[in-house]
């Protein structure tokens, strides 16, 4: 009879174990696949190219920041342009229509291009968070493996 419970147990650690295993597995490739994805964000803009070489996992994530990146990046160019574009006729004065225009392309670009960078950053520290959170699972993982398989030893040598 205590042959049969310490092979039942054996039996369960050796579940668990690959259980654990198995989730360390998948740990490590979202792991690979957030900072994949976070060096993509960490250049500084995100293109369709990009897009197209981001892990499959991410596509969905990458599909909402770019449309929020540009959306938040829109507004703030909207918001902030007519302001910007007055502060710029008030201090050069009268110049001719084409300089004019030129200009209000520029601030525009510019303004957009700002918008987009805050977006990376707080896209990076999300990323950055997530990691922090996938390697903490990650370490209690590798401590619960480390219990089974001493467990797993111990359950070994008594049962033998």
């Amino acid at each position: 009879m205590g042959f049969l419970m310490f092979t039942a147990r054996i039996h369960s650690l050796m579940h668990q174990k690959l259980n654990i295993e198995y989730r360390l597995s998948k740990l490590a490739k979202k792991i690979t696949d957030v900072q994949q994805y976070a060096s993509l964000v960490g250049k500084g803009s995100i293109s369709i190219g990009d897009l197209l070489n981001s892990p499959s996992s991410m596509t969905g994530r990458t599909m909402n920041y770019l449309a929020w990146a540009h959306n938040s990046a829109l507004q703030y160019m909207q918001q902030n342009a007519p302001m910007m574009q007055q502060m710029y006729g008030q201090q050069m004065g009268m110049q001719n229509p084409q300089q004019a225009q030129q200009m209000q392309v520029y601030i525009q670009r510019m303004l957009y291009q700002q918008a987009r960078d805050q977006a990376s950053q707080i896209e990076a520290r999300n990323l950055n968070e997530e990691e922090k959170r996938y390697a903490s699972e990650k370490d209690k993982l590798e401590a619960l493996l480390a219990e089974v398989n001493q467990d797993l030893k111990s359950a070994k040598e008594a049962r033998n």
